[in-house]
């Protein structure tokens, strides 16, 4: 389980992270090309945290007097992005598909028999269990892919 309360806005630069930090079952709005007034805005309207290597949008008023709760991410490489995120929130390392990875909706457990005519026929043979997004109309599985993921999180988690 996540902590409900931890809600993230990421700026422009952090797709990836997004995408990974989504993984973990956290809300975390990401907008291609948000400006900064709308990030700000978003951010102040839904309270979320605001995730940002951006050193220019740090110096605006809400961020240099603390008035929104923001994370300067510091390095490069997508895996050192989320282990500070996970070190700093204390986030648990570990795969919760809730979300969807491309546009952050809550994904709806959906059944077998439905999925039928949208994923592969040897999916369909060796999964029993769906989840689907509304908006984005993806489909969700613990495939090999799922592995990977697991992977990667015990990597940066012996990394500290």
């Amino acid at each position: 389980m996540t902590t409900p309360d931890l809600t993230f806005i990421a700026d422009d630069m952090l797709g990836r992270l997004a995408r990974y930090m989504r993984i973990l079952g956290l809300d975390v709005l990401y907008i291609p090309g948000i400006s900064d007034r709308n990030l700000i805005s978003l951010a102040k309207k839904e309270n979320r945290i605001v995730l940002t290597r951006d050193t220019h949008l740090l110096r605006r008023r809400e961020f240099s007097r603390n008035i929104l709760k923001h994370l300067f991410i510091q390095k490069d490489a997508v895996r050192d992005q989320l282990a500070q995120v996970a070190r700093e929130y204390h986030i648990p390392l570990r795969v919760s598909l809730i979300r969807c990875l491309e546009c952050n909706t809550p994904l709806q457990p959906v059944d077998k028999e439905r999925v039928h005519p949208y994923v592969p026929p040897h999916v369909f043979q060796t999964q029993e269990n769906f989840s689907h997004c509304h908006k984005c109309d993806k489909y969700y599985w613990a495939g090999t892919h799922l592995g990977l993921m697991e992977k990667m999180l015990a990597e940066i988690k012996e990394r500290g």
